[in-house]
């Protein structure tokens, strides 16, 4: 059941993206809460939103951490990009690495466990987009950090990441099953979760211990075997993690202009020509027609508001 957005939800939205404090992105997320219709098929956005507030409300005062001086991250990480993925796992199974190797972040890589004691975050580029990927505290066998609960329940994708140089990869897939099986109780929810990272494929051993991993969860998981070393995988992973986030893009066209392909207009996917306009610019939400271009329709062809857009079409606004 598609979730049908008023207008006003997009507007909010893409104001809720500039907005500069906590303070303001919260009473907007506020706003949007109220406005949103609230049916079966808007579950899911009204559920991400009240976590959201949740979030920003348990967050500390951004004037107490300027007043410390430290640039740390609270529970909440706001997103960026197409989509937030975040890193879960035990020490030593490489996600550091990941987020070293695979973005411009620089985060401490160390092979002492627990090098990382707060969240990292870098831009993760697949084609002519980008994910936020986040790299968080490893997980014990009895203790698992606030932080990483909370950016469990807000992510867009958990990625469990396991190591093929670890005898014990098993049992450290338990630890992180149990933590989404944690998230997902707090959060009445089941979604996402399903993709796995095996880890440090370029290691001796790695072949034999992705097969026991396949033998045991490989009909419960997705498992993308990858070396975060040498990037073996990567581009497989990538395009599931696209394909998981649900979205498309779509390119808007200047009339009598070539068409640009730098920089999409990222959607949901069953996303309507008027959020592509909202999306493009809030003023375009008045547009008077559009043309639209893809192997869903005859080239060039007017097309409602309404209509709902593909992933790769090119559409032209008239003002």
């Amino acid at each position: 059941m598609p979730a049908n957005l008023p207008p006003t939800y997009y507007k909010l939205k893409h104001e809720h993206e500039a907005a500069k404090t906590d303070e303001e992105r919260l009473r907007i997320l506020e706003e949007m809460l109220r406005i949103i219709p609230k049916h079966k098929g808007s579950e899911k956005v009204v559920s991400d939103i009240r976590r959201r507030i949740a979030a920003h409300k348990r967050a500390p005062s951004e004037k107490g951490s300027k007043a410390s001086g430290r640039k740390s991250y609270s529970d909440h990480i706001p997103k960026q990009g197409a989509g937030q993925i975040v890193l879960l796992g035990p020490p030593n199974t490489g996600k550091s690495q990941m987020l070293a190797k695979f973005t411009n972040a620089k985060p401490d890589v160390s092979p002492t466990p627990y090098t990382t004691t707060t969240p990292s975050v870098g831009m993760l580029r697949y084609e002519n987009i980008q994910f936020q990927l986040i790299d968080t505290p490893s997980i014990m066998q009895d203790f698992i950090s606030p932080t990483v609960l909370t950016l469990t329940r807000n992510a867009d994708i958990r990625l469990p990441v396991v190591s093929l140089a670890s005898d014990n990869l098993l049992d450290d897939l338990d630890a992180v099953t149990a933590l989404l099986n944690e998230a997902d109780a707090d959060n009445n929810a089941s979604e996402n979760g399903q993709l796995i990272v095996a880890n440090q494929l370029d290691v001796v051993g790695a072949d034999e211990r992705l097969e026991i991993l396949k033998e045991f969860y490989g009909e419960t998981f997705q498992i993308y075997p990858i070396s975060a070393e040498t990037g073996e995988g990567k581009d497989a992973l990538l395009e599931e993690l696209y394909r998981a986030l649900d979205i498309l893009r779509v390119y808007p066209k200047a009339p009598g202009k070539a068409v640009e392909r730098d920089d999409p207009i990222v959607l949901p996917n069953g996303s309507t020509v008027l959020d592509a306009a909202i999306g493009l610019h809030k003023d375009f939400q008045e547009f008077k027609f559009a043309r639209i271009w893809g192997p869903q329709w005859h080239n060039g062809q007017s097309v409602s508001r309404n209509d709902v857009v593909y992933d790769g079409d090119v559409v032209e606004f008239h003002l």
